[in-house]
């Protein structure tokens, strides 16, 4: 399926600073990330079984927060990069968390429905803080995505990160290898994985073992 509506687990770096949840509130920022995620499981809603449906997973760059180095400064290099993952539904399907998402980011419809065509748009992202069950370690989630004002698009600082977008279509292996590690598992475990294009693919690279040693590559701007 396309990404057209109808349409980093950590490795290694040494250098990497853990950084805390930012404040609540609505930001600046720019779509930085569409990535495919297949046909996924969906949960039991009100008891109720639900079908499966076509995911992707967006993430934002936001202009004015930055990743903290190891003294807790700003590092202007690196801005923070926010992520969610959603059923992509028709855009007829107005109360779709799809259909306010892509409204929010191109209003006029300029991309007619094309996720891919939305690298670099500009949106306000609305983030909440959550507390996990699990550690008690407090993180961001999108809450919302709003408009933003043309004299605001105006001023607004481009993408510092090159923007990517992975479609299960036409699998970029170049991309796809860049993603973190949980992500890579959460496309393959879609339900269409098998004889997938990904997986030939996949199955056509070198294996681990047989490939030299690479360098790390950095990447603290890995979606968190």
């Amino acid at each position: 399926m396309a990404l057209k509506a109808p349409k980093t687990e950590f490795n290694g770096n040494k250098n990497f600073v853990e950084q805390e949840a930012i404040e609540a509130g609505t930001y600046m920022g720019r779509v930085v990330q569409v990535i495919d995620l297949g046909l996924q499981e969906q949960p039991a809603w009100q008891g109720q079984a639900k079908p499966p449906a076509h995911e992707i997973q967006v993430t934002y760059e936001l202009v004015d927060e930055f990743m903290k180095d190891e003294n807790g400064n700003d590092d202007e290099s690196k801005p923070r990069w926010v992520s969610e993952r959603f059923p992509l539904r028709s855009l007829n399907s107005d109360l779709a968390k799809s259909t306010k998402r892509y409204k929010a980011i191109d209003p006029t419809g300029i991309a007619d429905g094309d996720w891919s065509q939305l690298i670099g748009c500009c949106v306000m992202v609305t983030l909440v803080s959550s507390k996990s069950n699990k550690t008690g370690k407090i993180y961001n989630n999108v809450a919302n995505l709003t408009q933003m004002r043309q004299r605001d698009k105006d001023k607004c600082p481009e993408l510092k990160n090159e923007g990517r977008v992975f479609s299960l279509d036409e699998p970029d292996m170049e991309v796809f290898n860049k993603l973190p590690k949980w992500v890579q598992d959460l496309i393959k475990s879609n339900l269409e994985y098998n004889g997938s294009i990904l997986q030939k693919k996949l199955n056509e690279q070198p294996s681990e073992a047989s490939k030299p040693a690479p360098a790390i590559e950095e990447d603290d701007n890995a979606p968190f």
